[in-house]
């Protein structure tokens, strides 16, 4: 017989449907959300804070046995706070999945996750957990972290980590069953994720209508990334994140009271950053709350230049060949792994002559051996879920 498998943690972009649950049902809301004013704007982004984070859960559930069921996180943690308690979900189910991102980091304490999974008596999959800045993390993990982390060494459990560094962090705090597999979303449409990679040398850069995603707010390297590749006589794209909730980038409405229009993912109030005065043309800034949505979009455009890792994933699951620039240890550690096509962030922005840089790192490129890589890490992560008995 199958584990009966409970699914909780980061979630996909479906869940912004769900109106309520109630003991196992989850029951979902039959109308889509047109949140277009600017106040329901920025609520829908809130309720996720990052929208990349939806391909994690998305990711997750596809690569799980069909029968998986997900349980949003908020409600389990309301179960056990409330008294209620979670005897319904441990008489039902034989294992959970806890999707997670970079769990381990300085500024996360995880009281919730801890209070959570202390009351749920099964083997335990942490799912893409990752860490941010080890050096942070020696002397200083967080009270809420170091608890879940005693919480799980009290039972069977399974650490499959973004990548090596992780996994090395795990295995010091003596944990056994610790395997590194990537995230969840990269393998999410695998034969697309191969045909991006064969696209790469096919990039005419500079002439390529372009996806660009960064920081912007709080940097201006994505300005200077579309100034150097034009795009030809198309407008530079840049899809939003969470830019809105923790950048200095700013939206207010436009004369029919709207920011957003829903059925193009378009921002269409009046929108200010740093950096806007230096672009020849604006970008056209567009959000997207579904994922899917999101892919569609994306397969209209010839490249993908991104400072995001998600949002360059995304670009992939939509066969658009992708660059990534590495920015951060997370993104280093997650890239370092699947052996995706990335520069650093040093090496791109020193660069003289940023549209050639790009060129000619594009061109070097083997893409038989970056398919062959990445078909190699997702045998790697589809045998490691059947090994537990949660994948198909």
């Amino acid at each position: 017989m199958p584990a009966r498998i409970l699914v909780t943690g980061i979630p996909g972009h479906y869940t912004r449907l769900v109106n309520g649950a109630h003991g196992l049902s989850v029951s979902y809301a039959e109308r889509q959300k047109q949140p277009e004013t600017k106040e329901e704007f920025l609520q829908e982004l809130r309720n996720i804070s990052n929208t990349g984070n939806y391909l994690i859960g998305e990711g997750a559930l596809r690569a799980l046995s069909p029968h998986a069921k997900h349980v949003p996180f908020w409600h389990l943690y309301n179960c056990a706070k409330n008294g209620v308690g979670l005897d319904e979900f441990n008489s039902n189910f034989d294992i959970c999945v806890f999707t997670c991102a970079n769990l381990l980091r300085k500024g996360l304490s995880a009281d919730a996750e801890a209070d959570v999974l202390e009351q749920l008596k099964m083997p335990i999959v942490m799912l893409g957990i990752g860490q941010q800045n080890r050096k942070d993390l020696e002397n200083n993990l967080p009270e809420g972290t170091k608890r879940l982390l005693a919480i799980l060494k009290e039972r069977e459990h399974f650490f499959l980590t973004r990548g090596f560094e992780t996994e090395g962090f795990l295995k010091d705090q003596g944990f056994n069953f610790v395997r590194p597999t990537g995230c969840p979303s990269v393998y999410f449409m695998p034969d697309n994720m191969r045909k991006s990679l064969r696209k790469l040398p096919e990039v005419d850069v500079g002439k390529a209508r372009t996806i660009f995603s960064g920081y912007l707010g709080g940097n201006q390297d994505t300005v200077l990334d579309a100034k150097a590749l034009p795009g030809g006589d198309s407008v530079p794209q840049y899809v939003v994140q969470d830019e809105f909730l923790h950048f200095d980038m700013s939206v207010e409405p436009n004369g029919e009271g709207r920011v957003y229009d829903t059925a193009s993912g378009t921002m269409v109030g009046n929108l200010a950053y740093p950096g806007a005065d230096r672009l020849g043309k604006p970008f056209q800034v567009r959000t997207f709350f579904d994922t899917n949505q999101w892919r569609a979009w994306a397969s209209s455009m010839d490249f993908n230049l991104g400072r995001r890792f998600h949002g360059s994933i995304i670009a992939m699951q939509a066969a658009v060949p992708s660059l990534m620039v590495a920015v951060d240890d997370r993104m280093r550690e997650m890239l370092g792994y699947t052996g995706l096509p990335a520069v650093d962030i040093n090496e791109i922005d020193s660069a003289e002559n940023r549209s050639e840089f790009v060129a000619d790192h594009l061109g070097k490129l083997n893409a038989s051996e970056l398919v062959d890589r990445y078909s190699d890490r997702e045998r790697t992560f589809r045998s490691t879920l059947r090994e537990i008995g949660i994948g198909h």
